[in-house]
């Protein structure tokens, strides 16, 4: 609180009553603004950097007054993907098998079995909105300057891939911000990666055809056919059939992208965070 005159206060809004980082500076507009104060008519100013004098109200006598500058920015954050086209033929469900069997363990990537970018695609519809929300919450957190996110957790994609179920996709983010008048500008970069291990061919359900029998058929007639002894029934067909034992192999890959945006910096505002 300053005075003009003697017992008449002027009142003049600071930052902590503010609500926005930044502010207009607006005079009476009469004769008796001073000429340095006039010079400051409609201009911005932030909180954190005070322009000579103080800011407006603070300076003895100063009867301006500090109008919250709330910038109208088109707020937007896009990721643009790199790496993920390319590929293979398309693997079956009997090829993730046939490889568990005959590959000596081998892993593969996911653009080798021809399936990366419907993976790539099925992700990023379950988690573009969460990044965003979760960069932008970061990005508050920095204001200005460098920062980094690592995320990642397990995905299910068998309704995509059936062999590929409980795979692991995550990343991280590295990238900067800058705040101008209450609004981010964000970039960065993403190093997304995936991994999984192809272990356990009975488990996907798939028929393998193996001397005329499935895998399937032949783990499980052993107990049919134990049960069926149990109640007097003859057993059907052989008891075993040989069944090949094979080496479990790593499901991997990884790819990159870029992202960009504009938020503000308040998140009652923003669409994002």
């Amino acid at each position: 609180m300053q005075y003009l005159r003697k017992g008449t206060p002027i009142r003049f809004e600071t930052k902590n009553t503010k609500p926005t980082t930044h502010y207009i500076w607006r005079t009476r507009r009469d004769g008796r603004v001073r000429s340095s104060h006039a010079e400051r008519e409609g201009q911005i100013f932030s909180w954190d950097d005070p322009p000579e004098g103080g800011h407006p109200g603070e300076d003895y006598g100063c009867r301006c007054t500090a109008d919250p500058y709330l910038p109208e920015a088109s707020e937007s954050m896009e990721i643009a993907l790199r790496g993920v086209s390319g590929g293979g033929a398309v693997w079956s469900s009997t090829d993730f098998v046939r490889h568990y069997y005959h590959g000596d363990g081998r892993g593969v990537t996911v653009r080798e079995t021809g399936h990366l970018s419907a993976i790539v695609d099925e992700y990023m519809a379950q988690v573009e909105k969460r990044l965003k929300d979760q960069i932008a919450t970061e990005a508050r957190d920095k204001s200005t300057g460098s920062f980094t996110y690592p995320f990642g957790r397990p995905y299910n994609m068998t309704s995509v891939v059936f062999s590929i179920e409980d795979t692991v996709i995550g990343g991280k983010f590295s990238g900067s911000v800058e705040e101008q008048h209450g609004v981010l500008n964000a970039e960065g970069s993403f190093d997304f990666y995936l991994k999984d291990e192809f272990s356990d061919p009975a488990d996907i359900g798939v028929e393998v055809i193996d001397q005329g029998e499935t895998i399937f058929e032949n783990i499980h007639r052993p107990l049919d056919n134990y049960l069926r002894g149990r109640t007097g029934l003859p057993p059907r067909g052989p008891q075993r059939l040989e069944i090949q034992t094979g080496e479990p192999y790593s499901i991997t890959d990884d790819w990159s992208g870029t992202l960009r945006g504009q938020i503000y910096l308040d998140p009652a505002r923003s669409a994002y965070g």
